[in-house]
């Protein structure tokens, strides 16, 4: 018997869903596979058994950078290449024969595609859809599993990179690379041969030409890529409104915000400062912000949900970097606010009488310690109260005369732009302290996150007709 015949021909050719005799060969001849292992053969017959057939031409896209993660993709025969495009080349990571998975990670974290993948050859495979790959996680706790262990293990590569990437990156900032780099580039992790070789040459030409900036451009507009994009306003229904902004000190920074939304109308708002600046900061940023993206998808308790996420930082974090993250969970219907407050003292809390509160600092940063517990606060917000989270780039910020914005300063500020929206109330407490620096230079990362509920903060008037 053929399995998963697609007779169609190229262009990513659609056929039938599979037999149930099919989807039982199917499931034999992946069930060996490691995220399959622990699944039920019949579970397994029967999520295959909702996919599609589909085929690919060599040379046609499986899966391209950016798209939306809607499905997941079993390789039943051929061989793919995994790449990313960089926008000044494109970079081979890793090929993959069947029988294989791709795409798995993206629909359970609800984050776009971050990479392509190519057919090397003819390629069938059964697209599973991203609600049925994610119903399989819940009934099977050790598919899902599975899954976190992927993303673990990229973790690990990520993080066993990010050294020796770092100083290599260092050096070039600095203008003194040592050229024995060039050599250890020669014989890199197994997991990154392609990649290490596009970096020898960017290495090799930035020494030559020294011309760093163009690539430090293209990582600050991959790293503003990963911030969130603004809310529709049906999601918030005039319940609340966020703004954000985020200014690097230099070309990348190690700051970050997100909100995104859970079920039952609740809302993840999150603002991390990791220790270090530039590259390396960047790198461990993005790490935290994509293991928050995926835990707190999967985990109702945020204090064990920030424990994972924890565990999955010290696991690899060779460099010891830490990052201290102020994480809330927001429901809308009834106002009240979890969060887990690690390290971040940078947060106030602007009542609507224009009152100043400061949520209290409730576990140390994360990466510090993998065994490290972590404990959850709740605040009930009320219309017009408003939640400022910031970064210490915006208190120690210097003037001429190496004088530091302060608390007080900031402080004084916030009440003063009380009464305003919550993208305007940013905009002039940025301003002031831009007018308090008069031009001296920002040495640290700024970013500030400000949420109101209610829709509209204390003293705004009320949209015409309302």
């Amino acid at each position: 018997m053929t399995v998963c015949d697609t007779t169609g021909g190229s262009a990513a050719t659609l056929a039938a869903r599979p037999s149930p005799a099919e989807a039982n060969a199917l499931a034999a001849l992946v069930g060996s596979h490691e995220i399959f292992r622990e699944m039920p053969t019949e579970a397994l017959a029967a999520l295959i058994a909702r996919g599609t057939c589909v085929s690919f031409a060599p040379g046609e896209f499986l899966v391209q950078q950016g798209e939306e993660s809607d499905f997941a993709l079993i390789l039943v025969d051929g061989t793919v290449e995994v790449g990313i495009d960089t926008g000044y080349d494109h970079v081979s990571l890793a090929t993959a024969a069947a029988p294989a998975v791709v795409g798995e990670i993206g629909p359970f974290t609800g984050v776009a595609r971050t990479a392509n993948v190519k057919a090397l050859s003819e390629v069938v495979a059964v697209r599973i859809a991203a609600p049925d790959l994610i119903a399989a996680g819940h009934a099977h706790p050790g598919f899902l599993s599975a899954v976190m262990r992927q993303l673990g293990r990229r973790f690990e590569t990520f993080n066993r990179a990010i050294g020796f990437y770092s100083n290599a990156l260092d050096a070039l900032e600095r203008h003194n690379f040592d050229m024995r780099l060039l050599e250890d580039l020669r014989n890199p992790l197994p997991e990154l041969a392609s990649f290490a070789g596009s970096f020898r040459r960017l290495a090799e030409e930035i020494m030559v030409r020294q011309a760093h900036r163009r690539d430090m451009a293209s990582a600050a507009a991959i790293q503003r890529s990963m911030l969130p994009e603004p809310l529709e306003a049906r999601i918030l229904d005039e319940r609340a409104e966020i703004a954000a902004e985020m200014r690097p000190a230099q070309e990348v920074g190690g700051d970050f915000y997100d909100y995104f939304v859970l079920p039952d109308d609740r809302i993840v708002l999150c603002v991390g400062d990791v220790s270090g600046k530039g590259v390396p900061a960047s790198l461990f940023m993005s790490a935290t912000q994509t293991a928050l993206r995926y835990v707190l998808r999967h985990e109702r308790d945020l204090a064990r949900a920030v424990t994972i996420v924890n565990e999955l930082l010290c696991a690899t974090n060779s460099e010891s970097m830490f990052v201290t993250l102020f994480c809330g969970v927001l429901d809308l219907k009834t106002g009240v606010l979890d969060y887990c407050n690690c390290g971040h003292g940078n947060c106030l809390l602007l009542r609507a009488d224009c009152s100043l509160e400061v949520p209290v600092v409730s576990s140390m940063a994360l990466a510090v310690y993998d065994q490290a517990t972590f404990r959850s606060e709740r605040l009930a917000l009320g219309a017009g109260d408003r939640l400022f989270v910031f970064t210490d780039g915006m208190t120690d910020a210097i003037n001429a005369d190496e004088e530091q914005f302060g608390e007080q300063r900031l402080a004084e500020a916030v009440r003063a732009s009380c009464g305003l929206a919550s993208q305007v109330f940013i905009r002039q407490v940025l301003a002031t302290v831009d007018e308090f620096s008069g031009g001296a230079p920002q040495f640290d990362d700024i970013t500030a996150l400000a949420v109101t509920v209610g829709g509209r903060p204390c003293g705004l008037p009320a949209a015409p007709g309302t």
